[in-house]
């Protein structure tokens, strides 16, 4: 499979390098082709692995993931142009944050009746876009299983097929455990969710922690 990875940072070089692990071909897309960062990623990871600009990765996935800064998210969808991503999955793992004196809010436009996950698809109505693995830190996203006790991979989207296809994907990733939230508006609280992390964090000192829905 090939996909496409929007994103040169943590989370980006966190996912990229587990899909190419997984034996798949990834390119990995910024604002320019020649980036530093995504070259780097892409000379230490293989033949598999290769850069190039937002669209360019958008074209080369039969899968996108999205895994931007927030804030930056509408923009950098933008550039990789919608009829690249048309008919595809897109998997959304980006928070619109605000970081100030040591807090996290939300970008005001992305609070109220909406959110980013929202207006991510509302941008790309062509487009399967599913929300996942947006509220916990990268260092767990691909590796679960180094907790002591399972922990809930949540997501959410419009597309039933697609969550099937991102449900395996968590599977491939080492999550023992889902959840299905429902459809993109529920993107709303895993959103809100992801800010938990400033609080734990500042305790433990440390990303490898996770949540887990227990039902009755």
């Amino acid at each position: 499979m090939k996909y496409g990875v929007l994103g040169t940072g943590d989370v980006a070089q966190t996912i990229a390098t587990k899909l190419v692990e997984l034996g798949h071909e990834v390119m990995m897309g910024s604002r320019t082709a020649n980036n530093e960062k995504a070259t780097a990623w892409a000379a230490a990871n293989g033949r598999n692995a290769s850069c190039g600009t937002f669209a360019d990765a958008a074209s080369f996935g039969e899968r996108v993931f999205n895994c931007v800064q927030g804030i930056h998210a509408i923009e950098a969808l933008t550039a990789a142009r919608a009829d690249n991503l048309k008919g595809k999955i897109l998997i959304d793992q980006s928070n619109p944050y605000i970081y100030k004196d040591g807090h996290i809010t939300l970008k005001a436009e992305y609070t109220g009746d909406t959110c980013l996950g929202e207006e991510v698809q509302k941008l790309l109505p062509e487009t399967k876009v599913v929300k996942t693995l947006n509220y916990l830190g990268s260092v767990m996203m691909t590796h679960p299983d180094e907790l002591s006790e399972p922990v809930t991979g949540f997501y959410c989207g419009n597309d039933t097929e697609a969550k099937a296809v991102v449900r395996q994907i968590l599977t491939d990733f080492g999550w023992k455990e889902t959840f299905d939230m429902g459809d993109i508006s529920m993107s709303r609280y895993t959103e809100m969710l992801g800010a938990f992390w400033v609080p734990v964090f500042g305790q433990l000192g440390h990303m490898k922690w996770g949540f887990r829905l227990i039902t009755k």
